[in-house]
């Protein structure tokens, strides 16, 4: 594959929440019947977001795989743009569920990918497994109180509460149930491993178990060896 259709490839993910983003802009104040002000915040800032990828390659010199990019900039896509600027969270039951079970999927993925860069391919599988977990459990949470803090800013009521208040339910169910739901992803997301181990590595193609970086003197020390 030649170097500038590679680039053009890799490009992909940034383009399709440019372009998708400018839509749901345009739109929002046509297609969805809760207008917010605070769609024109959210949807530009996700439509750069795919740009921490080639930033991470250029200046970390972390190249994450591509498929990652795809997954976070469909994530964004359709929690965002769909979900918020276009309303489809109020056209089909249970939207926001299925994406934060999505995002478990591939934040899960995402954390396994950083244990095995950063040396924790010697970990025991149940402490990977808990690292995971965690890890996916503490973004989720972080999401949280920044729709907390988005509700105590802008008012609106990103987390369901004023809702469920009015009809008489749990005003902590909205926020326990996407947590939860986000554990099931990380489930869903050991059982494409398991999937994965039993093809012999056809799903992943070892693209999760990358080799940590090798330091620069241990570099020198092999040379010299050789």
């Amino acid at each position: 594959m030649s170097l500038s259709k590679k680039r053009m490839i890799r490009a992909l993910p940034f383009a399709a929440c440019f372009v998708l983003g400018v839509l749901a802009l345009a739109l929002h104040h046509i297609v969805n019947p809760y207008f917010s002000s605070v769609v024109y915040i959210q949807v530009p800032v996700c439509m750069v977001i795919p740009l921490l990828f080639p930033v991470a390659r250029k200046w970390l010199k972390i190249d994450i795989p591509f498929f990652f990019e795809v997954i976070v900039a469909v994530q964004l896509i359709v929690s965002v743009d769909l979900g918020t600027a276009l309303g489809v969270y109020y056209l089909i039951p249970h939207y926001d569920k299925y994406l934060h079970a999505y995002f478990g999927v591939w934040c899960a993925m995402l954390v396994y990918y950083f244990v095995h860069l950063w040396g924790g391919r010697n970990l025991a599988r149940t402490g990977i497994f808990l690292i995971v977990l965690l890890s996916t459990l503490g973004v989720a949470g972080c999401w949280e109180i920044f729709e907390y803090f988005m509700s105590l800013i802008f008012g609106g009521d990103p987390q369901v509460w004023k809702a469920a208040v009015a009809a008489g339910k749990n005003p902590m169910d909205d926020t326990m149930w996407d947590m939860i739901v986000a554990v099931f992803g990380v489930g869903i997301f050991y059982l494409t491993l398991a999937a994965d181990k039993l093809a012999r590595g056809a799903l992943y193609r070892g693209a999760l178990t990358p080799q940590p970086p090798v330091p620069a003197e241990d570099e020198g020390e092999g040379s010299l060896s050789a």
